[in-house]
């Protein structure tokens, strides 16, 4: 009860001047009664804290008045010598612990003269609202605490999908300032008919796109429920949000890894279990259009040739057909990288571009090993279809290892070339023109055209290595290689057997035109002696021919040795002609350059 209102409610009659004249009767009761009645802890005392009466409950109230506490006792000397009620809270210690009470003072009339003035003394227990109200306050702080550390953002909307309340961290670069008021439809990616900060049916983690301040995108895990007033009419909605932008990027981080992981390892296992370099390289296109997808994937090898120069070839191409211009370019454009990539220090990180040609993007990438350049692979797709980050990551790797490939190819084709070509004239070695001339002569019995062999010797070629040495003499197997090829069309065969030993077929051609050619080859000995440059006898060509006609159906053992027969024939005769095996006399004919 308030003071003022006791103080009204006690105050004499005679001072109400407003209240009518009615006299009440009067009624007294022993104060000690209202004590004993009281259901809390009440009693009676006097001015001097002497305590006149008591009831069972104010054994709480024993302790702090036998200490005479001041709040006590202040409030027993104004409630007295007011004449006037008086209220204080005070907590006090039990052995149960702290209780807290509302305690009251209120001066009691004497009824007889000469009483000692008393005051009543009574308290209402407040110890459980007491603690519900800290525990309120507790809760609400500890409900901001865990707002200001939480990494989840918690907000509230209004009717028209406003943000009321927002966590005073922000969030995806807003400001709580800047958040208030703000449409939260303004902040969604796409379509809005599934807003969540306009819910009204509870949602659970639900996964949304909104955009930052910045522009950028980010992912939100929402969780909502709306809110309703006492009538349940919907007044919008609250809820919390977690930004697990990072955590959908690692996971498509791992599955671009992953798909890269793939791809590499295809490509490392077709090197690894290569059959065939065409094999190789096709599995290979075939794998970086899996990764990558793209229209068109062409790979290209770097051929290098004597005295630095190289070109590119054409290795493989998988996807659209790409037209032979357009092809022209992407060389080109390789061997632009490839040119100073020697001069200034190949880098062992690989070289990739992207560019636009006409409607075409390409990526291009230039493959090495060791530091030096050997090829290039390009992807081409629509020029509206930009390249992703990782697919140039991936591209990278797999630029890598296409030039542990590309190195592969190059070094089995050397090794195949080796294998069958002489490695002084280039020509073919006799295993790889016995295995191409058995093919032709079987050939013959289709196309019923005649085909000739030549046996080419040079004569007197041991002077030259005798008297200019053997580096001199291999010079001289060369230029005799390049009159052989200057001198024999497409389609013709040309071998060095050994030594200064050379075999020659001529592919379906009549034995006049073969005799023409021979002669040319007599006629082109001149040169060689004016290189050879040696005194004694004149470095010189003969040759033996020997006729293929289809119906014979002759091998190349006895082609070969029709030929040789042929040879012995020319040197007998005195060197520097040519004889032409006669099979059905078993005689030669022979020419001298002066018959021809």
């Amino acid at each position: 009860m308030e003071a003022n209102i006791a103080r009204i409610l006690l105050k004499p009659k005679d001072e109400n001047t407003r209240q009518p004249d009615l006299v009440l009767p009067m009624f007294q009761f022993d104060p000690c009664v209202m004590v004993d009645m009281f259901p809390g802890p009440a009693l009676l005392i006097d001015a001097d804290m002497t305590v006149i009466h008591q009831n069972i409950f104010a054994k709480s109230l024993m302790p702090p008045l036998e200490k005479r506490e001041a709040f006590l006792e202040t409030m027993i000397t104004r409630c007295l010598s007011n004449n006037c009620p008086d209220t204080q809270k005070a907590t006090l210690k039990e052995p149960s612990g702290l209780r807290h009470y509302d305690l009251y003072a209120f001066p009691v009339k004497a009824v007889q003269k000469n009483t000692v003035p008393m005051a009543f003394l009574f308290g209402r227990e407040t110890t459980i609202e007491h603690n519900l109200t800290n525990a309120l306050v507790d809760s609400r702080q500890m409900f901001k605490d865990l707002v200001n550390c939480s990494t989840d953002f918690a907000w509230e909307t209004d009717s028209n999908g406003k943000f009321i309340y927002v966590s005073p961290k922000g969030i995806l670069g807003y400001t709580a300032f800047e958040l208030n008021g703000k449409p939260s439809g303004d902040l969604i990616i796409g379509d809005n008919d599934n807003n969540p900060f306009s819910t009204t049916r509870k949602v659970e983690e639900m996964e949304l796109w909104l955009k930052r301040a910045d522009g950028a995108m980010a992912c939100l895990l929402i969780s909502a429920v709306p809110r309703q007033d006492e009538e349940a009419n919907w007044q919008g909605a609250r809820g919390v949000c977690r930004d697990i932008t990072l955590r959908r990027e690692r996971e498509a981080l791992l599955r671009r890894t992953h798909r890269q992981e793939h791809v590499l390892s295809k490509i490392v296992s077709t090197i690894r279990d290569m059959t065939t370099p065409t094999d190789m390289l096709a599995k290979a296109t075939t794998a970086t259009l899996d990764g990558i997808p793209s229209d068109s994937c062409l790979i290209i090898q770097k051929t290098n040739h004597p005295g630095g120069d190289f070109t590119a070839e054409v290795k493989q191409q998988g996807g659209q057909p790409l037209e032979a211009d357009f092809m022209y370019k992407l060389c080109q454009k390789a061997m632009a990288c490839w040119t100073p990539s020697e001069t200034a220090g190949y880098s062992e990180n690989i070289a990739t571009e992207a560019m636009l040609i006409g409607t075409h993007l390409i990526l291009m990438g230039i493959t090495s090993h060791h530091g030096k350049s050997n090829g290039a692979i390009f992807l081409i797709r629509d020029k509206d279809n930009h390249w992703q980050e990782d697919e140039v990551h991936l591209f990278n790797g797999i630029t890598a290892h296409l030039g542990i490939a590309l190195e592969q190819v190059i070094t089995h084709e050397e090794l195949e070339r080796r294998a069958f070509t002489d490695e002084l004239t280039t020509l073919l070695n006799r295993r790889a023109f016995t295995k191409e001339i058995t093919k032709r002569l079987k050939n013959q019995t289709r196309s019923r055209r005649d085909g000739a062999m030549l046996y080419l010797d040079l004569d007197n070629f041991k002077n030259v290595n005798d008297s200019k040495g053997h580096a001199h003499g291999d010079m001289i197997l060369k230029q005799l290689a390049k009159i052989i090829r200057d001198n024999i069309r497409v389609g013709d065969y040309a071998a060095r057997l050994g030594g200064d030993e050379f075999a020659i077929w001529l592919d379906e051609i009549s034995a006049k035109d073969t005799l023409a050619i021979a002669h040319n080859f007599v006629t082109s000995g001149a040169r060689l002696c004016h290189l050879a440059d040696v005194e004694g006898p004149p470095l010189s060509i003969s040759l033996g021919i020997a006729i293929s006609h289809p119906e014979d159906g002759q091998t190349f053992d006895q082609l070969m040795d029709n030929a040789d027969k042929a040879l012995y024939q020319a040197k007998s005769a005195g060197k520097a002609t040519y004889a032409l095996y006669d099979p059905a006399t078993e005689n030669t004919r022979q020419k001298g350059e002066n018959d021809a």
